[in-house]
């Protein structure tokens, strides 16, 4: 198929607007950004953790507390010197898109994790715990086509 030549002759323009941030390949499952407790001294930890494996962009603007950005909301530590009571055990729940090459940085660094089966068939999810000692739920992106 051949295509006509065309009647008017096309300029491009420059786009002066700001380029849109590509959002970090990991998603926070939850509404608003989520607080939680880190005794001092594991900021190199939880970035290696949050940042090195999991993919979340560091936010270094909040200068008050250790900060992690996702595709919507934030993880935010608040640093204590004591560790606290906690009110619950609910996991972070974490989805990423580079979960396979996240498994096996989990076994080349040999960090425990526990398979956790899902209701509908294929969701699995590796459950284990962020250096802070919560419980992180990471699973694959999933996406409805």
């Amino acid at each position: 198929m051949e295509l006509e030549e065309p009647t008017s002759q096309f300029k491009p323009t420059i786009d002066k607007r700001l380029p849109t941030p590509v959002p970090p390949p990991v998603r926070l499952l939850a509404i608003a950004d989520m607080h939680l407790a880190a005794v001092a001294g594991l900021e190199k930890q939880l970035d290696e953790f949050y940042v090195g494996q999991l993919k979340f962009e560091r936010d270094t603007e909040d200068k008050a507390h250790i900060a992690y950005g996702a595709e919507k909301f934030r993880l935010v530590f608040d640093v204590i010197e004591l560790p606290s009571t906690r009110q619950d055990y609910r996991p972070v729940m974490v989805q990423i898109s580079h979960f396979p090459d996240f498994i096996a940085g989990l076994h080349e660094r040999q960090i425990e994790f526990e398979w956790q089966k899902g209701v509908a068939p294929g969701t699995e999810t590796a459950f284990l715990q962020d250096p802070a000692g919560f419980w992180v739920s990471v699973g694959p992106i999933r996406t409805i086509a």
